[in-house]
């Protein structure tokens, strides 16, 4: 009975958010329909929201409660998943110990946890919740009871983790003083044997009467040490052996990863001395840890408190530079992290730092997908009125191709970076934008919002990859930090843009215009237009501009002139994916010739690309009329706009042959 009382709950909310995303969808296709950003919707979320599953004041229904409220899509919670800390005494510290302990989401189980947010989340319409837990990997101790200077060390660096959704996978990270583990057996076992080993040869004594006064208590000290040293143990790391560097984090990176989770380093800069019980706790800021570390998804960004990371030249882009040279796998992505434990306590406020993802469709996926893949934004606001970066893509005017955040491009061109900033609820506000690339500031500009930027990178060599990241700061508490795009530029050999041409004055070179032939004899497949490679998933590229015919594009000339020599590239060197706008091998010919399909299926498109949506189809045999032919490229042969059936479309010329004249009337 209760699931039939789901049910309708769980529809209702899927259509809500189906029909939303597809309003929105169509709004920004129609708004923006050259840009990439079009392809997504911009939802507001705010993480590692704890609530009173750990150290939170609020339920899980509360807190979903206020973010309705405040129209926010997206709740990613970050609950301590264990928050115990322990010092015993040496060589029984796993027995005799003193234990400091606060609710967490493993002490009060993780099954009504994650069973507690999905409830919610079927329950709520607009609002999506995402289980997560705030990790302690490690901590070392200092100092002695005695001497009353007793001090755990980095209690306070933690990491995030996000997706996972099987309780015994919480339950099996590698944290300390958790749950039995079978996953450090082999680390463990070596001193476990020996001292069982000394064990049972001292039951044998006891049980053959020698030495009792002697063998009894060994006995029973061995009984000891071996309970103490049980190979299954939550982590391999002991916290009375001093500092074990990241090792620790290292550890939980991999296991969690290895789950499919997120993994993501929170608030590193941290510092301070504080109190848990009558426990010193002593944390030093960490920001190193993102160069010493691997395979992690990302790091917090955005806070309430200014992220030094995120200058230009500092760790963040010291780690994407790694990546760029290939001394990493994969790129670090930032968030925007709220840390709250309870509304306007200490200056928590739900909301106040917010990421901003870009999906296509309103769900759990969705999100976690575009958190895997850094399609998105942290914002630190002040009020309801924050930034909004509506577009931050890179272009290659070349080709017409431009990717957004997490994305990487393939260019034949210098990089154009488009900007649209604005503040959600208007007004006046001044900001100052900057662009970096590879760690450098490269662009500085301080303007009134609403902003549209547009700047084209001819700064580079275009030889070695490049990123570009953005940030966009009204006030200390009003400011954003876009995630990088990343730039790869194809082999050109002798780059057309700079190839030398004639001085103004001279005549352009012209040829007269004669008509391709296509032998029928050799078999002609539809082609396969080349894909951008991206970093993420594949782009969605818009077609480039068509110009008026240039000189070049002249039907007749009486006296034709000299042709003017003019540097090439070799064709032949080009792959595929390089493809690009450039001068037509061919003369262009007129408007008004008719062309031959030379197979069956042949898709006239809505433009110069497999990328682009298909008009129709065409058959063997059907004629088409040319209207022009563009710059586009494909294999030595131009992408033609065609007309059909009064419908105008884009054609590959290697599938058409030339025919005769077209009739006076309308075609086909």
């Amino acid at each position: 009975m209760i699931r039939l009382q789901q049910v309708p709950h769980s529809i209702k909310k899927l259509v809500s958010r189906c029909g939303r995303a597809v309003l929105l969808l169509g709004t920004l296709l129609a708004v923006f329909p050259s840009s990439a950003l079009a392809l997504y919707i911009q939802i507001d979320g705010v993480a590692d929201i704890k609530s009173n599953f750990s150290e939170g004041c609020s339920s899980i229904t509360d807190i979903t409660n206020q973010a309705e409220r405040q129209k926010i899509d997206v709740v990613l919670f970050g609950d301590y998943a264990r928050n115990s800390i322990e010092f015993g005494i040496k060589p029984f510290e796993r027995i005799f110990k003193n234990i400091t302990q606060g609710p967490s989401v493993l002490d009060r189980g993780v099954g009504g946890y994650l069973s507690e947010i999905k409830d919610n989340d079927r329950k709520f319409e607009r609002t999506i919740l995402i289980p997560g837990v705030e990790t302690i990997p490690f901590y070392f101790w200092s100092g002695s009871n005695y001497d009353k200077n007793l001090t755990a060390h980095n209690w306070d660096k933690h990491l995030l983790v996000f997706g996972m959704d099987s309780a015994e996978d919480y339950e099996q990270l590698p944290l300390p003083n958790s749950n039995f583990s079978k996953k450090y057996t082999h680390e463990l076992l070596n001193n476990f044997i020996i001292i069982g080993f000394l064990f049972i040869v001292t039951v044998g004594a006891v049980y053959k009467g020698h030495f009792r006064k002697i063998t009894v208590p060994l006995m029973l000290l061995f009984a000891m040490l071996t309970v103490n040293n049980h190979p299954f143990q939550s982590s391999p790391f002991d916290p009375y052996n001093g500092d074990q560097g990241v090792a620790p984090y290292q550890n939980l990176i991999n296991f969690a990863t290895s789950k499919g989770a997120l993994v993501f380093w929170n608030h590193m800069e941290t510092s301070g001395i504080g109190q848990k019980g009558t426990t010193t706790l002593e944390t030093l800021p960490y920001p190193n840890d993102l160069l010493t570390t691997q395979n992690y998804t990302g790091f917090q960004a955005v806070g309430n408190e200014p992220i030094g990371q995120t200058d230009p030249g500092q760790q963040w882009d010291q780690v994407l530079m790694e990546y760029l040279n290939g001394n990493r796998e994969q790129p670090v992505w930032g968030f925007g992290g709220n840390d709250y434990l309870c509304e306007n306590q200490k200056g928590d406020n739900l909301g106040s730092v917010r990421t901003i993802f870009l999906v296509r469709e309103r769900n759990n996926d969705t999100v976690l997908d575009a958190m895997k893949k850094g399609r998105m934004y942290a914002v630190r606001q002040a009020d309801e009125n924050r930034l909004s970066l509506d577009e931050f893509v890179v272009e290659d005017q070349k080709a017409g191709n431009q990717v957004t955040m997490g994305q990487e491009l393939v260019a034949t061109d210098f990089p154009t970076i488009n900007l649209k900033l604005r503040s959600v609820q208007g007004g006046n506000k001044t900001a100052q934008i900057q662009i970096i690339r590879n760690g450098a500031l490269v662009k500085e500009e301080t303007v009134s919002l609403p902003s549209e930027l547009t700047w084209r990178d001819v700064g580079i060599d275009r030889k070695e990859p490049v990123y570009y990241r953005v940030t966009a700061t009204v006030s200390p508490t009003d400011y954003l930090v876009s995630n990088p795009i990343f730039v790869k530029f194809a082999d050109m050999g002798v780059d057309v843009v700079s190839a030398t041409t004639p001085a103004p004055s001279a005549a352009p070179p012209v040829r007269a215009a004669r008509e391709p032939v296509v032998t029928p004899t050799a078999p002609v497949a539809q082609p396969k237009a080349p894909r951008m490679a991206a970093l993420s998933e594949a782009p969605f590229p818009t077609p480039p501009t068509m110009s008026t015919p240039t000189p070049t594009e002249v039907a007749e000339v009486p006296e034709p002139m000299a042709p003017v020599t003019v540097p090439q590239p070799d064709m032949a060197e080009l792959n595929p994916v390089d493809m690009a706008e450039s001068a037509p091998q061919e003369p262009p010919s007129p408007p008004g010739k008719l062309l031959t399909v030379l197979l069956d299926g042949v898709e006239m498109k809505k433009g110069p690309g497999e990328i682009f949506s298909n008009i129709t189809k065409l058959r063997k045999g059907q004629e088409v009329s040319f209207v022009r032919r563009t710059n586009i490229e494909l294999n030595h042969r131009n992408w033609l706009v065609v007309k059909f059936q009064n419908r105008s479309g884009y054609v590959w010329e290697g599938v058409l042959k030339w025919s005769g004249d077209a009739p006076t009337g309308n075609e086909q």
